[in-house]
């Protein structure tokens, strides 16, 4: 049904596979026990948004902004009128204006709006010590060909990402097209005008907001990311504590010295540091943290699955000649990367990217596959069990690299992860397990319960008191998965006849192609949610841009598009899902949705809300969960369906009118 994943360079003899000492079933006990203390009736409750606790409302405040450009930083006027308007500085903004160019779109006629002083998206608020992409920069970085870049390592540092994103702003003139430091409020839809009313409020300097105005636009693309509103644990005496605390998504250097151009955290000398969180960010800060404090507590509920990263510089010289060596071999690489995490058969014959995500064929199991198509209740369980035992081979492999790295055996037990390889963000990193073995790092396993409370001076867990003098929550983010693009970032979006936007992806999700949906006329976003997806975001953001770009380019194409109307618009169109096309789509994505079924009964995380999305038996609720799930099939297949929708020229599901 499939083959064995590669060990990604891991010497079969190092490695005993736990899997030949004890059977399928018992380690399926053994997941099942780990799921099981790790469920809590609270859900996403147990969890708070940052900015919600009065303790730091000062990471309101954009801690790498220039104080000293506020005032000159380019803002809206009340009653301003644009185009289009884009949400969001980041990767996805950025590859969307890009695209939007080359379909004829001019650069005065897009105008950002985010709430960070400059471009990057997670890149610019995210600059804690040791951060690095974990998908290949070559297939990450979006624009290489275009920019012409090459990458310095293959995997690239947060500097190196927002950096990146500057240049691509610098190279298309759209330095100048946003207003920064401002947060959209709203944004509704008038019928009468055929624009979109959008309220904004400007942020100060000391974090207070004047406001709001109201502009106006033709156009809104919500690229509002997916790991955004950083959020903390409802711990009791979580304000109470004295010493030092932020969140990692907010990292203080003037607290632990250095920058993330240089982790010297020298202010950490002499001092106990507590980090709570052993996820994606902990992974890459911990050994950094090693490196500096006089003692380090990791504190963790459940142990992420870290593979070996193998990052390396890149040779400038092997890049031209076997990696950007033909028009169009960012996406092609990419395809090759999606082929292999979607467990596609046949594969390409070379595994370009070659790293520990292509060898995790199991991966499949939450971005679909076109490979296998069971169809009755036996071939679907059949198929979810192979999947479980596709898993196995890696995740047995990454527990016992554990008993391999780290010398204690105690602590490395504590480290092993105790569930399928696809039920948390799979991590990759050659330094976490080793700070281990170093004396002044100490694990603090909570056995799947979390902190019992933070006091004044320190931690308690298990009855027991550990002081820290600096504490970091390695706490994550709020989930994306239960929210509509808007209401990941708490605006409210209100199209035709009143219809609210979250709410109606709440009620169940409905949209065509993943990027637009019914009574809210020229307005877009990115997949992933019925769409295309892959641990390669960019790529997904790439082909949702494509699409938004072709239906732009057939507006211009069809409706008035000069100053000799009266509209005070020059793309004198509206582009809009029908009812019935988003309908056709949606059950087009619950038809396959039980291809991503393996995942059920994972450990709870924010991949699967807390555990809040499983143990529905509800008909109705089933159905509103298949149609919130990415495109079953696989990312292939849903590029497929899209490119042969734009040959066959119809725009069957669309609506281009236009306006007068």
């Amino acid at each position: 049904m499939g083959s064995v994943p590669k060990t990604n360079g891991v010497n079969g003899a190092e490695l005993k596979h736990l899997a030949n000492t004890e059977s399928f079933e018992e380690i399926t006990e053994r997941y099942k026990a780990e799921h099981d203390k790790r469920l809590r009736t609270d859900g996403l409750s147990q969890f708070t948004d940052l900015y919600s606790l009065p303790k730091f409302q000062h990471f309101k405040q954009d801690p790498w902004a220039d104080k000293s450009t506020y005032a000159t930083l380019p803002r809206a006027v009340d009653g301003d009128r644009r185009e289009i308007l884009i949400m969001g500085t980041g990767i996805a903004a950025l590859v969307f204006a890009v695209r939007l160019l080359e379909a004829g779109l001019k650069r005065e006629d897009l105008q950002f709006i985010d709430i960070s002083a400059g471009f990057g998206g997670t890149w610019y608020w995210n600059r804690y010590p040791g951060l690095m992409c974990d998908v290949e920069s070559y297939i990450y970085m979006p624009l290489l060909e275009e920019t012409g870049y090459v990458p310095k390592h293959k995997y690239a540092s947060g500097t190196e990402l927002r950096e990146h994103a500057e240049r691509i702003a610098n190279k298309y003139g759209l330095s100048e097209q946003a207003w920064y430091r401002t947060r959209m409020i709203d944004s509704i839809w008038d019928d009468s005008s055929k624009e979109w009313v959008v309220r904004l409020a400007e942020q100060l300097a000391d974090g207070s907001e004047t406001g709001p105005i109201t502009v106006r636009s033709r156009f809104v693309i919500l690229t509002t990311g997916l790991m955004l509103i950083p959020q903390v644990p409802q711990i009791t005496g979580i304000e109470t504590f004295d010493g030092d605390c932020f969140h990692a998504a907010r990292w203080d250097y003037q607290v632990t010295g250095g920058s993330q151009q240089d982790p010297s955290l020298v202010n950490l000398k002499g001092k106990k540091v507590g980090i709570i969180g052993t996820g994606a960010s902990s992974v890459q800060i911990v050994p950094e943290l090693a490196k500096w404090a006089d003692q380090l507590y990791v504190f963790q509920r459940t142990p992420s699955a870290v593979d070996r990263r193998g990052n390396r510089p890149t040779d400038v010289d092997w890049f031209t000649k076997e990696v950007g060596n033909e028009p169009g071999w960012w996406a092609k690489r990419s395809q090759n990367f999606c082929a292999f995490v979607s467990n596609s058969d046949p594969k390409p014959l070379v595994d370009k990217v070659n790293d520990g995500w292509t060898s995790m064929l199991s991966y499949s199991a939450l971005i679909g596959n076109t490979a296998h198509n069971p169809t009755t209740p036996e071939e679907i369980q059949k198929y979810y069990q192979y999947i479980q035992k596709l898993d196995l081979e890696r995740q047995s492999r990454v527990r016992d690299r554990v008993d391999v790295v780290v010398k204690d055996p105690a602590t490395a037990a504590k480290l092993k992860p105790w569930y399928s390889g696809f039920c948390k963000r799979p991590c990759f990193h050659d330094e976490y397990l080793d700070s281990f073995n170093k004396p002044n790092v100490q694990l603090v396993d909570t056995d799947g319960k979390g902190i019992d409370e933070i006091t004044k001076k320190g931690l308690v867990v298990n009855g027991q008191h550990y002081d820290v003098d600096v504490l970091i929550l390695g706490t994550g983010y709020k989930s994306p998965f239960l929210f509509s693009p808007p209401g990941r970032v708490g605006v409210s979006i209100i199209g035709r006849n009143a219809a609210d936007l979250d709410k109606k992806w709440t009620n169940a999700v409905t949209t065509l192609h993943g990027i637009m949906s019914h009574d809210f006329p020229n307005m877009f976003w990115p997949g992933f949610i019925q769409a295309g997806g892959n641990p390669n975001y960019t790529y997904t953001i790439n082909q949702g841009a494509i699409q938004v770009a072709h239906l732009m380019r057939q507006g211009l194409k069809s409706a008035v598009t000069d100053s000799s109307t009266s509209s005070p618009y020059r793309y004198n169109f509206t582009i809009e899902a029908t009812a019935k096309g988003e309908d056709d789509w949606s059950m087009a994505v619950v038809s396959h949705a039980h291809m991503l079924g393996a995942s059920s009964g994972c450990t709870p995380s924010y991949m699967n809300a807390e555990g809040e999305l499983e143990g529905v038996t509800d008909p109705a609720k089933l159905m509103k969960m298949a149609r919130s799930a990415p495109w079953g099939k696989g990312q292939a297949d849903f590029d497929r369906v899209l490119e042969e929708w734009r040959k066959k020229g119809d725009y069957q599901g669309v609506e281009i009118m236009t306006v007068s």
